[in-house]
């Protein structure tokens, strides 16, 4: 809202939604594939999801650095740069941006791998350094996988989850209670609810 600051813990809960709608838009149909009959019965007719799953994905690494901006008590941008995620990643604190930076670079195998299958029949090299060029690449995902129907040029589109695992965790990392931390209604009550015996 103009004029109110906005809540770092109200950006990651939703946030949260949208990370999780990603992940389980590819999990329906992973599971129904390995044998997961209730799914397979659920999932049958339900179309490959890539698109919406990215859109998600790319949503919630938008709100994890606007968390991050808010944490740091920075204005977050509005207009195109605000969905713009190599000019919010420049906006977060140094310290975050380091240690978002060393998660992606711990994790990022399955997504050079990917770029490697790409990449080589083509003669191409992987660009270096890789987090660069996967944020650069994914600078635009949250509007361009909305539009997937419309095509995108080379080098964009999504591949950046290791990149918003990373954000995630930085946040959890100050945060640990935001785990449970839910929103009970419509009008954006948020709450943080007892953990259960289950694993986060």
């Amino acid at each position: 809202m103009p004029g109110s600051p906005l809540k770092p813990l109200g950006i990651f809960v939703i946030a949260e939604q949208f990370y999780w709608a990603s992940v389980q838009a590819v999990r329906v149909l992973h599971d129904a594939d390995a044998g997961d009959k209730y799914l397979k019965l659920y999932s049958s007719g339900v179309p490959n999801m890539d698109s919406a799953a990215d859109a998600c994905a790319a949503f919630a690494l938008e709100l994890y650095f606007k968390c991050l901006i808010r944490i740091g008590k920075k204005q977050i941008p509005s207009g195109r740069s605000g969905h713009n995620l190599v000019h919010l990643f420049g906006i977060i604190a140094k310290s975050h941006q380091i240690a978002i930076r060393r998660y992606f670079n711990e994790n990022c195998a399955d997504v050079r791998a990917y770029l490697n299958r790409e990449f080589t029949p083509k003669g191409r090299v992987i660009p270096e350094p890789l987090f660069d060029y996967v944020l650069t690449n994914s600078k635009d995902a949250f509007i361009k996988m909305r539009y997937a129907y419309e095509g995108h040029p080379p080098d964009t589109g999504w591949l950046a989850s290791d990149i918003s695992r990373g954000a995630r965790q930085q946040i959890l990392n100050l945060y640990p209670r935001w785990i449970n931390a839910r929103q009970i209604s419509s009008i954006n009550q948020i709450v943080i609810v007892p953990p259960t015996s289950q694993a986060q």
